[in-house]
């Protein structure tokens, strides 16, 4: 475990570092280049970060363009007809399926009038994290969620939006909770909590770091055994289970961490007697 954070905190193992990625065709771009080394970008997988990211973005804000026309579609037909879906499976109709099941997740946990306020943010999450993952099934793209810099930063968003959805809804009552029922052990509390909370964000940045790295690691070797074997074709056919099995990853990971946001808000902005029942 220590050695596998070590390289996730180095970017990559050394034989993803130097395979193929197509942003090495971009002049100046790769590592050495003029263009990476204004931007001080130190490695190549660095390098090729931050287009992947860029590049999963704009993909999102175009898809969400897509569907809110849609939507507005519908609304200009008025009536009952406003609310019909549309025929087959459209870009609207595949957003207002995610969005409606992460509406009735959230709502669940934190009620109706909360979920309104945190929706968008965890929609976001959702969906950023799930392209990020599935972007690893690209060749010649690493998906973003396998470094480690780039997921504590996403984690440290959750961590800052908790705390303040519980010091805005509860103000001190949220430090007061903090530091437990009895005064006399208030200080013991008040620690062993900020430890908890400080732990959050770690274990989110971890688990889906590690779970997407081993995920692409493991497909790297069972491709290049096939190779080693049977050539080709075995690199091409002897990893497809490992496909199936890192596709059921990427999705679960982008829930999980929704979730855990979803947890960590309701869990703040619950009162304190609420908390202790």
């Amino acid at each position: 475990m220590i050695s596998l954070l070590g390289l996730l905190l180095a970017g990559t193992s050394g034989a993803q570092a130097s395979s193929f990625s197509w942003y090495q065709l971009i002049p100046g771009f790769g590592q050495g280049g003029e263009v990476g080394h204004a931007l001080g970008l130190h490695d190549a997988h660095e390098a090729f970060l931050i287009p992947t990211v860029w590049g999963i973005v704009a993909l999102l804000l175009g898809l969400a363009f897509v569907a809110r026309l849609g939507v507005q579609r519908a609304l200009a037909k008025g009536g009952t007809a406003a609310y019909v879906p549309d025929a087959g499976l459209t870009v609207r109709n595949v957003f207002e399926i995610i969005v409606e099941w992460l509406y009735d997740l959230v709502a669940g946990m934190v009620g109706k009038t909360e979920a309104k306020a945190f929706l968008p943010l965890i929609a976001t999450l959702f969906l950023y994290v799930l392209f990020s993952n599935l972007s690893g099934f690209i060749p010649g793209v690493l998906p973003a969620t396998e470094n480690f810099s780039h997921n504590l930063a996403l984690a440290l968003c959750v961590f800052v939006v908790f705390n303040y959805a519980g010091l805005s809804r509860q103000g001190f009552g949220y430090i007061k909770h903090l530091a437990g029922p009895v005064a006399l052990l208030a200080p013991a509390f008040l620690l062993l909590e900020t430890i908890s909370l400080l732990i959050r964000p770690i274990s989110l940045t971890v688990r889906l770091s590690v779970n997407i790295f081993v995920d692409h690691l493991l497909q790297t070797i069972v491709r290049g055994l096939g190779d080693s074997f049977l050539g080709f074709l075995g690199a091409a056919v002897l990893p497809v289970p490992i496909y199936f099995l890192g596709l059921l990853v990427c999705v679960v990971q982008a829930f999980v961490f929704a979730l855990l946001t979803t947890i960590y808000i309701s869990l703040s902005v619950a009162h304190s007697d609420e908390h202790h029942h």
